[in-house]
């Protein structure tokens, strides 16, 4: 998989193609481009893989700006939002998704069930469908923008061994991200469309505010909302502002943050390597986002065969099964199923207790038995979720705020 590269000039370069058999390249994060699913699928399906790892917003640069470097663009649907208009992506075709009706109707619909309402923000069933004017809606057609794929419903992490974060309320609101106890050790993810929906969440449930539409702020409510965490910022509250999961655990392993908004890839790296952190179960609920696979403007031919053959090899089992080992679901449950132990089954979906010591991908043991999953089962925890990773209509007047929050001696 190897480390990020300094991609900030430029787009990856091509790799060298293998006589008689067919490359491709995959963009996207460390969340979901692991070393185990590559090379599962090389076997599986008789091909060379390569994984362009990048952080969130070099992912984004790069599928926006340099469609000829890759062939599947693997991201989150709010990242849909900045991308699509580049037209550096084509329309998936529903007729070559082998087990569409497998999907659930979490990415079709918006919410788990109908006992889930929809939650506010960037809700992947709004940007789903292709329309026939070639933007994106809610409307099923018979093309979408992303194959949806994994997905998760996140919060934050507290330090088990903090003599503060071990008081049973500091994981049971977002609030604990702005508590005064822990000034100068709350770490925020950098993202202003990740990072700011945790504080949202903060800001409500600590009764800063109450937004008129917490996914969509207006400018009034921007100013108001980044004026008071610049503040918090200036006082020393926050600690630091990480790009990465691998970041994240860093600053929670070394001990130099008590609470952190966190990735539960973050969490499994950190238990991976014998840290005990709590991932928080918020009163307030949890936020929320789904990944997905799009296909490169430039594919045609038999590269977009192969490009294809991927997208199916996801959804029959394999990778479902290795994602939720690392903490993220997948959008077809049913098929992961066959590929996972019983007990895994349990702890992951089930929400029971574990029965045996669970591991990751890589094979370590992450999950302890008699633990149980912060939040319950799988369908209890989409049913709660309070606000999805979001790219507002202000997004880029946000942009300019939240980089003061960043850098606010800049």
């Amino acid at each position: 998989m190897g480390a990020p590269r300094d991609t900030m000039s430029a787009g990856p370069a091509a790799p060298a193609v293998h006589r008689g058999r067919a490359m491709l390249r995959v963009l996207g994060t460390s969340v979901s481009l692991i070393e185990p699913i590559r090379r599962r699928c090389e076997d599986d399906l008789g091909i060379d893989v390569e994984f362009i790892v990048e952080d969130g917003k070099n992912a984004q640069r790069i599928a926006a700006l340099h469609p000829e470097t890759f062939d599947i663009y693997d991201q989150w649907f709010h990242n849909i939002d900045l991308v699509w208009p580049a037209r550096s992506m084509q329309p998936v075709r529903l007729d070559r998704i082998e087990r569409w009706d497998e999907v659930n109707d979490l990415p079709k619909l918006g919410r788990i069930d109908e006992g889930a309402a929809p939650a506010p923000g960037g809700n992947p069933a709004q940007r789903l469908y292709v329309q026939p004017n070639g933007e994106l809606a809610s409307l099923p057609t018979d093309e979408i923008s992303m194959l949806p794929t994994v997905h998760n419903a996140d919060s934050f992490a507290v330090a088990a061994d903090d003599p503060q974060a071990e008081r049973p309320d500091a994981a049971r609101s977002w609030a604990s991200l702005l508590a005064p106890r822990f000034e100068g050790r709350v770490s925020v993810q950098s993202d202003a469309a990740i990072g700011l929906v945790d504080l949202i969440l903060a800001a409500r449930a600590a009764g800063w505010a109450e937004f008129a539409d917490p996914g969509n702020l207006t400018l009034e409510e921007i100013d108001y909302l980044l004026g008071r965490l610049v503040h918090l910022r200036r006082r020393g509250h926050f600690a630091e502002f990480w790009t990465t999961e691998a970041e994240a655990s860093a600053l929670l392993g070394a001990r130099r943050v008590s609470v952190s908004s966190m990735w539960w890839q973050g969490a499994i790296a950190l238990r991976r390597r014998g840290i005990a952190v709590r991932m928080a179960d918020p009163a307030e609920g949890f936020r929320g986002w789904y990944g997905g696979l799009a296909l490169s403007r430039a594919l045609n031919g038999r590269q977009r065969d192969v490009a294809y053959a991927y997208l199916n090899w996801w959804l029959d089992g394999y990778a479902g099964a290795m994602m939720t080992r690392n903490n993220a679901h997948i959008s077809n449950p049913g098929r992961a199923r066959a590929h996972l132990r019983s007990a895994e089954w349990d702890y992951w979906y089930a929400g029971l207790p574990a029965r045996e010591d669970l591991r990751c991908a890589q094979g370590r043991v992450i999950v302890r038995r008699g633990d149980r999953y912060p939040g319950g089962s799988y369908t209890d925890r989409m049913r709660r979720i309070a606000m999805w990773n979001v790219v507002m209509d202000e997004h880029n007047y946000l942009v300019r705020r939240w980089n003061k929050l960043l850098n606010p001696k800049g």
